[in-house]
């Protein structure tokens, strides 16, 4: 994953399904969280950068996805 914004991002190649989670806390009181789900990374990066843009702490989480089974 690139960490300059400017990069395009590149994941390694990877079997599975995928989800990206971002993150972002202000400096609200009471704190409060704003959670994401984006299944493509590169807008998810964006939201990244928007929201530190914008002085918020921001992270980005990588989550495989499987299925739960079923019976």
């Amino acid at each position: 994953m690139s960490t300059n914004p400017a990069e395009p991002a590149e994941l390694p190649t990877m079997d599975g399904v995928y989800a990206v989670v971002v993150e972002c806390q202000g400096e609200h009181v009471p704190p409060r969280h704003r959670r994401r789900i984006y299944l493509s990374l590169a807008p998810a990066e964006k939201a990244v950068a928007r929201a530190r843009v914008a002085g918020l702490r921001a992270t980005l989480t990588l989550y495989r996805l499987t299925p739960a089974g079923h019976n």
